[in-house]
């Protein structure tokens, strides 16, 4: 009935204000309002927040409940307003669950995969916006930015990562195309992150990004991110710059799953003279297994998975191959007595990062469920029947215990 409340206050707004049909935001704005009806972001129009004040009393009172029995279904809510964080680049909500479990509120939402998006309405009743660019694109001066974000403790993203991986660089430069801070689209998104604080001016903005950022353009890329966010503030009163801290984090001991991500904390500056470096925890550990996280899959899950004579051949081909010019990719069935390699967004098309080994039949994918246990998602979190998107979305999050921990790191920090 939630959804249904969503549904009829959208309706009933885009007949009563033409102006908004075109506008792709009003859905994530009202799912926002209900959360917090002290802040609608775009729309800061007293007569729509008292259109959809009347719209909500209506709904409630013809269907004899409230706001709070609506969202009582809702798998993810936050439950605590220790903090307030905001959420770009959410994905599917990694560093949301993450900061949740520390206490945060997640009071602003943004990403703009719509099937991505789904997945987080689904998991925490709340639809991100879209575009970041939207709210700190060009045109968009630091007074409307500053009414359009809330204010917050935390920011948190892991912004795109394709124009810096190893992958995305060698695709980008073969078809001739931009990479990096130079790729139009998601390479300068990080400059978003960064007008963010410099005029919200949060305690710590926390990012992740692949392994290979900091090693992209021979360090320039890193070196212009780090010396953005430690100069952000610099000659300007009453704004301050952000000290810097970053690890490169390999899962495998808190998931079986070995994903290398680089993550970086900055400190406002403020805040660091006050407390000192900040120290990211402790990773070490025997690495986990991949036999854990297939154990309760049953036989028949397991052989809907499993790939065709055609696509093996293929990925036996393809591997002699490529073992015999000593470049390109390789296909092997996973050691279950070792972490998984990183399943990555391609995963779905042929399964060729882990194929888990069968007996008498060919090896198979891994099932979104195992998916879901190798990124340490929670049981009841909801993900796509299909395949493909499911895949997609588990290869483009963060690893969620990685991020509770350092996430726990922080809250510590700061108190």
């Amino acid at each position: 009935m939630y959804e249904n409340l969503i549904d009829t206050i959208e309706r009933s707004t885009l007949s009563a204000f033409a102006s908004l049909k075109d506008e792709g935001d009003v859905r994530a704005a009202i799912t926002h309002w209900l959360y917090k009806q002290d802040m609608p972001f775009k729309f800061r129009n007293q007569e729509l927040i008292d259109f959809w004040e009347e719209s909500l009393n209506k709904f409630l009172h013809k269907n004899n409940t409230t706001l709070t029995q609506l969202k009582s279904n809702i798998r993810f809510p936050s439950h605590s307003n220790k903090f307030d964080f905001i959420d770009l680049f959410a994905g599917i909500g990694g560093f949301r669950l993450a900061l949740q479990a520390q206490g945060g509120q997640c009071i602003f939402s943004s990403e703009w995969d719509n099937a991505a998006k789904k997945t987080y309405f689904q998991n925490y009743g709340k639809i991100p916006f879209g575009d970041i660019n939207s709210f700190t694109g060009e045109g968009i001066s630091e007074k409307e930015l500053d009414h359009l974000i809330p204010n917050h403790q935390i920011l948190a993203g892991g912004f795109p990562c394709q124009p810096f991986s190893n992958a995305g660089v060698s695709a980008r430069s073969a078809l001739g195309l931009a990479h990096g801070f130079e790729c139009d689209t998601q390479g300068n998104l990080f400059h978003s992150i960064a007008k963010i604080a410099y005029v919200k001016q949060p305690d710590v903005v926390f990012m992740e990004n692949v392994r290979n950022l900091i090693s992209h353009d021979s360090g320039k890329t890193f070196e212009v991110i780090q010396n953005t966010m430690e100069n952000l503030g610099d000659g300007v009163d009453n704004k301050h710059g952000y000290k810097f801290f970053y690890s490169v984090i390999n899962s495998e001991t808190v998931v079986p799953q070995r994903r290398v991500r680089c993550f970086m904390v900055c400190v406002r500056k403020d805040i660091w003279e006050c407390r000192g470096d900040f120290i990211f925890p402790d990773f070490s550990g025997d690495p986990i297994p991949l036999r854990e996280a297939i154990k309760e899959t049953s036989p028949e899950e397991a052989d809907s998975y499993t790939i065709s004579d055609k696509l093996w051949q293929g990925h036996i081909n393809r591997t002699q191959r490529n073992i015999a010019r000593k470049t390109g990719f390789t296909a092997h069935v996973a050691d279950l007595e070792r972490p998984s390699n990183t399943i990555v967004a391609r995963y779905g098309k042929d399964g060729k990062e882990c194929l888990i080994p069968q007996n008498g039949k060919n090896p198979r994918k891994l099932t979104r469920n195992e998916c879901r246990i190798l990124f340490g998602y929670p049981q009841h979190f909801w993900y796509p029947e299909a395949k493909t998107p499911a895949y997609k979305q588990f290869g483009n999050s963060v690893v969620v215990p990685v991020v509770e921990k350092i996430s726990q790191g922080i809250i510590n920090y700061l108190e």
